[in-house]
């Protein structure tokens, strides 16, 4: 799985939101690009800390297994659960400004890249280095800017 601290990689990733458009429809789930956009956002807070999630369904397996799945596996394309709090449909999330929300993502993967302090356990997943943070979170990115063809 690549690694969103890998500098390549995150170059891939920050010209793969630049092709988002406020026009991108989704190929599959329920939210639109702002909301997306958005809900990626939210995700690097979890690695920082900045955001305490709750789950909302834990898969039946042990953390380790969850854990080698989230960090190699790509996320199915329908029904993979998210926190309640990042749930931008259920929530009522509606973000009406692309670009802010294009922008916010952006600092989201720049400060990212740099931070220095990243929490050392996932709620769901158990430990976590910063190896794993960029794994998952590359993953995660890449499976949403999919979910809108870019």
């Amino acid at each position: 799985m690549k690694n969103l601290f890998d500098p390549k990689v995150k170059a891939e990733i920050l010209s793969r939101v630049d092709k988002l458009a406020p026009d991108s429809k989704s190929n599959w789930g329920k939210m639109n690009v702002n909301q997306s956009l958005r809900h990626m956002s939210m995700a690097f807070d979890i690695a920082k800390g900045k955001l305490n999630p709750t789950p909302s369904k834990v898969p039946p397996m042990p953390k380790w297994l969850l854990k080698f799945f989230l960090l190699n596996v790509k996320p199915p394309k329908e029904r993979a659960e998210t926190f309640k709090e990042m749930n931008t449909v259920a929530n009522g999330i509606n973000p009406s400004d692309f670009e802010t929300e294009r922008k916010n993502l952006k600092i989201a993967i720049e400060d990212f890249f740099i931070s220095t302090s990243l929490i050392s356990e996932n709620k769901i997943a158990g430990k976590f280095n910063r190896n794993d943070w960029g794994k998952l979170n590359y993953n995660h990115t890449d499976h949403h800017l999919r979910q809108f063809g870019v």
